[in-house]
């Protein structure tokens, strides 16, 4: 056997062996547990950092006015993770990324999988909504203003890494 066939012999015992445990580990609600266990400031930033660009052309219009001083929830229900938005001194903040819900004007309720094929655009908000597969609680007329901000989202603000993350995801932990 050549040194080169080994190494590739290897590599896929190693790939067999890793890709279970990837999977495992970061199942959504593994997932939810390892965000949770992140420093609050890390992920607040990380998600105001994200959020404030991919959003910038919106802000910029004045299209998140309508969240000004209030609080949006966004439950990952598979996640079991609630993360807490407002809108501040024109910029996205992040209150609160816990595995408890947090007091808001309204709260959208997604699965892991569709909120990644709603970002992708794979599918709309409304289809999901009438699915069930999208739950309101709250200020329905806000969560209106947050879904028509959402269809404005433009996939190349997106940082190319997130896009391939999500794909990874959904293709192989979700599946």
């Amino acid at each position: 056997m050549n040194k080169m066939s080994f190494t590739s012999q290897a590599a896929g015992k190693l790939q067999h062996t890793v890709n279970p445990f990837l999977k495992s580990l970061f199942k959504p609600a593994n997932f939810g547990w390892l965000v949770c266990h992140v420093p609050a400031t890390i992920n607040h930033l990380c998600m105001e950092k994200l959020l404030n660009r991919v959003f910038a052309t919106q802000i910029n219009e004045g299209e998140f006015d309508f969240l000004q001083q209030r609080k949006f929830q966004l439950e990952l229900i598979d996640v079991e993770i609630f993360v807490v938005l407002s809108y501040w001194g024109e910029r996205i903040t992040c209150e609160s990324i816990s595995h408890q819900p947090h007091e808001s004007d309204v709260t959208l309720s997604i699965a892991t999988e569709d909120a990644i094929s709603l970002v992708q655009q794979d599918i709309d908000p409304d289809t999901l909504f009438f699915q069930r597969k999208l739950k309101i609680s709250g200020d329905t007329d806000l969560a209106h203003h947050i879904k028509n901000t959402m269809d404005t989202l433009d996939l190349n603000s997106l940082p190319g890494v997130l896009i391939k993350l999500m794909a990874f995801y959904k293709e192989n932990i979700l599946m």
